[in-house]
C-alpha cells in the first residue's frame, strides 16, 4: 500500500513540474466554489457509489506554477450484498469521506479543460450485517483512514457548468459527475 502511495505522489510531482512550464488563463478560478453530484463505478464487487463533492481554489495562477491549488470535501455511499443458496446473506455498506487538495493545470489554448491531480485523506466507515438465521448475532462495523491519489478532468460547457471524470486511487475507480460554479 505504501509503495502505491509513493508512486502516486511521484507521478503528481512530475506532472506538476511539467505544468509549471506553461502560463495562461483557465476556467477553474481562485475563490470560487465548485460543487456537484457524482457516481463511482468499479468499486468492490461491482457496487456503484453515489455522492458529491465541493471544492474551492485557494492560490492564484502564478503563485505556484501556472495552475491553482484547491481544497475540498467529498462524501460517497455504496452498498452490496451476497445471498447464499441455503438462505440468508451478508450486506455491506461503505461511506468514504475525503478531504482533498488538487493542483489544477492551466492549458492556455484550451481554457474549458480543467485537468487536475491531487491527494486525499480518506476516512471510511464500513458496516456488515447478516440477514438470515441468527441475524441478531451477526453484524460488524469498523473504520479506516488512509491516503489516496486522484486525477481528473472537467470540461466547462458554460462558465457555471461542467462535466467531470475522475480516477481515484484508494477509494474509487472511475467517478463521473457534473459541477456547478457558485
Amino acid at each position: 500500500m505504501f509503495v502505491k502511495h509513493v508512486r502516486t505522489l511521484a507521478l503528481t510531482a512530475m506532472l506538476t513540474l511539467v505544468a509549471l512550464q506553461s502560463v495562461g488563463a483557465q476556467e477553474f478560478k481562485t475563490g470560487e466554489f465548485y460543487a456537484g453530484p457524482r457516481i463511482w463505478i468499479g468499486n468492490l464487487n461491482g457496487a456503484v457509489a453515489v455522492g458529491g463533492q465541493i471544492e474551492r481554489g485557494f492560490t492564484k495562477p502564478g503563485d505556484v506554477g501556472s495552475g491553482v491549488i484547491s481544497g475540498g470535501l467529498g462524501i460517497d455511499w455504496y452498498s452490496w450484498s451476497y445471498d447464499y443458496p441455503f438462505g440468508g446473506g451478508w450486506s455491506y455498506t461503505v461511506v468514504p469521506v475525503q478531504v482533498f487538495s488538487n493542483y489544477h493545470f492551466a492549458i492556455p489554448k484550451y481554457p474549458k479543460y480543467d485537468p487536475y491531480l491531487g491527494l486525499a485523506l480518506v476516512y471510511q466507515r464500513v458496516t456488515a450485517s447478516w440477514d438470515g438465521p441468527g441475524a441478531w448475532l451477526y453484524s460488524a462495523s469498523g473504520s479506516t483512514t488512509d491516503f489516496a491519489g486522484q486525477g481528473g478532468l472537467r470540461y466547462f460547457i458554460s462558465d457555471k457548468f461542467a462535466v467531470q471524470g475522475q480516477v481515484g486511487f484508494g477509494y474509487g475507480t472511475l467517478g463521473l459527475g457534473v459541477t456547478w460554479k457558485f
